[in-house]
């Protein structure tokens, strides 16, 4: 997988100190303010609770993940994303510039067509929503974003849809987990180690431990290292799970220290810092 350098209420969550970063104590009274996503029935489907065993393995149903490719001449890079509301998509602002144009949307644990998902043009005209598939066997879409909307700090950039994505949106958490939780992760990155490695057609998934939760450009990020599976070219922007509530978008990982089994360090953007701009954006973009 890949190294990788607000409809809503305004979050109340602080990030001012290091040390309440790890407290969870007041998810369960803010929770209900940031989170904007919600399963839709009958696909009663959410992430993976951490514990279970994988080893960068296949995710399985995830219809909210989003594989993220790029038109053939316009600067971008291939990257994963999660849909956090109907309209909304978040990845890594390093996976591209402030341009629509410059992205072409893969929807579902799935990410790719007949004859691939190449990066051309040609696979996101019409630059609307059309041949969805089944979200419980793997959906595909076919999507230009309306807009892209990088952060004011931080590596997290949100695509704006011109139709309602078709699989659910995930839930937020309100704070950030504990040092020394386990995240599971998921992305379409390489399915081995190098930028020319090719990218898998289906999510991955794996586990990273949290070490600790630093500031950085603005924001705040989360620096792990993964105990199952790995982070490869193409994984940036994908997301980062605590249970079933997104605490981060994958940024970075460090290839240089790759161990032996595929394991390395890595590090995610804080979702929780973010929730106050995201909410905004979503309520006025």
């Amino acid at each position: 997988m890949r190294p990788t350098r607000p409809s809503g209420i305004v979050s109340t969550v602080s990030h001012t100190r290091p040390a309440r970063l790890g407290r969870l104590a007041a998810v369960a009274s803010v929770v209900g303010a940031v989170v904007v996503g919600t399963l839709v029935a009958p696909v009663a489907i959410t992430a993976p609770t951490a514990g279970a065993v994988v080893g960068g393995t296949a995710s399985g149903p995830a219809p909210w993940a989003v594989q993220i490719t790029t038109f053939h001449n316009i600067p971008g890079t291939p990257c994963s994303g999660v849909v956090i509301d109907p309209f909304w998509v978040a990845t890594a602002a390093h996976c591209g510039p402030a341009d629509p144009r410059a992205f072409t949307l893969g929807f579902g644990n799935m990410g790719t067509v007949a004859g691939g998902f190449a990066e051309t043009a040609s696979l996101a005209s019409p630059t609307i929503v059309g041949g969805f598939g089944s979200l419980d066997t793997g959906s595909l879409g076919r999507h230009t974003p309306a807009a892209a909307y990088h952060a004011p700090a931080g590596d997290l950039m949100l695509l704006k849809l011109r139709h309602p994505a078709p699989s659910p949106a995930v839930l937020r958490a309100g704070a950030d987990p504990a040092p020394g939780a386990i995240l599971r992760f998921h992305g379409f990155g390489g399915v081995a180690p190098g930028p020319q490695a090719p990218r898998s057609a289906e999510v991955l998934t794996g586990l990273t431990r949290l070490e600790r939760m630093e500031p950085r450009g603005g924001s705040w990020i989360g620096r792990s290292h993964t105990i199952q599976g790995g982070f490869g070219f193409g994984d940036s922007g994908g997301p980062v799970f605590h249970g079933d509530r997104l605490v981060g978008i994958h940024s970075g990982s460090d290839h240089a220290r790759r161990r032996a089994d595929g394991t390395n360090p890595a590090w995610y953007e804080s979702t929780p810092a973010q929730n106050g701009w995201i909410n905004w954006m979503i309520a006025h973009r």
